[in-house]
């Protein structure tokens, strides 16, 4: 049943539970077991992999198994329903087009004195890309990875994702192929990121990894930050819905099921200004609860991490939101619009009735890969700047630096540095002494044969 909170410093208390509900006392021991994981990787390459899959995943693989072939793409297309197929496709133009916005252009500006200034971005060699499997297959967390890293111009796009007892899911295939992926690897766990951040004689090395995973899976894109980049560190699930006396009941506890069958840590929020509301919704999701395929795992995620908190104006709801930083935060009031100017942290935001997060999820364009557990404060989005770096371009002339030479070397001196003004001084210095020399050209030499 979801509780029912209408006191300010008991749903804060909360809020902030929920909000660490992605470690526990049993973490360091997880980390520490995936540190042995990656390290086995590192020295043994595919035998740790091929290990670590029998040990964790019960499936038996030979090395040459490990890549997923041109054949068993093709296979997966004729199991896949002609009307997934066509969906698929969908999302990926609505993403690429929504992605194809937010590419960084190179730039570089001429100041006074033949200074130049600019930033030129240029892709990373080789993406990684890690989709769960487990409870469900992910094609869409395949598009949100892949799309990006294409769109940003990555030319080689690596994605792994555990075996199954029989083979990867077609949708997943069907998915990775549609959206650019140029090569797949059945493998996933620890052991996934350990291969992808190290390489093995099979799996290669790449420079960033993106994708969400279980705690294994992030502890381990945590350890091997510096190694390679990574997008984030995500936690399960959540959404955190503001509503007002004008919301649908059916559809705010419809929309907080739909985060709740995820995961048993998953998270479902409702902060409303109408009691009735309140209690309404608590009872549609009872009875939306009694037939629901995945009713294990959805009534324990709703249990442990489901709530619902009474406030006495909006205002209070956007504080409570802005101190919870949701992953997904839909507005169903009457003037979302309004509201959402007073929305500081949020993954996502979904304005409206006619809004269900799970248009986000799958096809609406902008990326579904965002930040949890109140990460929202400080990080964004999986976008194509994950794929991207940028280099700084710096161009000064000989009269530009000399202009600049004293206060350059004041702050070398002030550090300590010395050969950092030398640097300086030798080019002012040289230039100085050939400005002499065009001025006062040397005499002709006397050759002493006379005129």
């Amino acid at each position: 049943m979801l509780r029912i909170i209408d006191n300010r410093a008991d749903a804060l208390t909360e809020l902030r539970r929920i909000c660490d509900r992605m470690y526990d006392d049993q973490t360091t021991h997880k980390e520490a077991t995936v540190q042995q994981v990656l390290q086995a990787v590192k020295r043994q390459g595919d035998r740790a992999v091929l290990h670590y899959t029998e040990e964790f995943d019960q499936v038996t693989l030979q090395p040459q198994q490990l890549r997923v072939s041109g054949s068993e793409i093709d296979a997966a297309y004729q199991q896949v329903p002609q009307n997934l197929l066509s969906a698929i496709r969908l999302a990926c133009r609505n993403v690429e087009a929504f992605h194809k916005k937010r590419v960084p252009k190179s730039w570089v500006e001429f100041e006074k004195n033949d200074i130049v200034l600019g930033k030129r971005y240029t892709p990373v060699d080789r993406a990684g890309l890690y989709i769960p499997g487990g409870r469900a297959a992910y094609p869409s967390t395949v598009i949100m990875n892949a799309i990006p890293a294409r769109v940003a111009g990555v030319p080689r796009i690596v994605m792994t994702t555990p075996p199954g007892t029989h083979a990867v899911n077609p949708a997943i295939l069907v998915a990775a192929h549609e959206a650019g992926v140029t090569e797949i690897y059945r493998v996933g766990g620890a052991q996934a990121i350990a291969a992808l951040a190290y390489g093995t004689e099979t799996i290669p090395k790449v420079d960033v990894i993106s994708g969400p995973g279980n705690i294994y899976v992030t502890l381990a894109k945590k350890l091997v930050y510096g190694t390679v980049g990574i997008d984030s560190l995500a936690g399960p699930s959540e959404v955190l819905v503001i509503a007002d006396e004008t919301a649908n009941p059916v559809y705010v506890a419809a929309d907080l099921l739909a985060q709740a069958e995820h995961d048993p840590l998953a998270a479902a929020i409702l902060i409303t200004t109408d009691p009735k509301l309140a209690k309404a919704v608590a009872v549609e999701v009872e009875r939306m609860l009694v037939n629901h395929p995945r009713r294990m795992l959805t009534e324990k995620a709703i249990a442990n991490y489901g709530l619902v908190v009474i406030v006495d104006s909006l205002d209070v709801a956007a504080e409570l939101s802005n101190e919870f930083a949701p992953e997904h935060l839909e507005l169903e009031v009457e003037d979302p619009w309004a509201l959402m100017e007073r929305i500081r942290h949020a993954g996502a935001i979904f304005l409206g009735k006619s809004t269900p997060e799970a248009v986000g999820d799958y096809l609406a364009g902008p990326n579904h890969t965002l930040p949890t557990s109140g990460a929202a404060r400080y990080a964004s989005a999986l976008s194509v700047e994950t794929f991207m770096k940028h280099s700084s371009i710096i161009h000064y002339s000989a009269a530009a630096l000399n202009e600049v030479a004293d206060a350059v070397i004041d702050l070398a001196t002030a550090e300590g540095l010395p050969s950092h003004a030398e640097s300086v001084k030798l080019r002012v210095q040289g230039e100085a002494k050939k400005m002499r020399l065009s001025e006062n050209p040397p005499s002709p030499i006397d050759d002493g044969k006379g005129g």
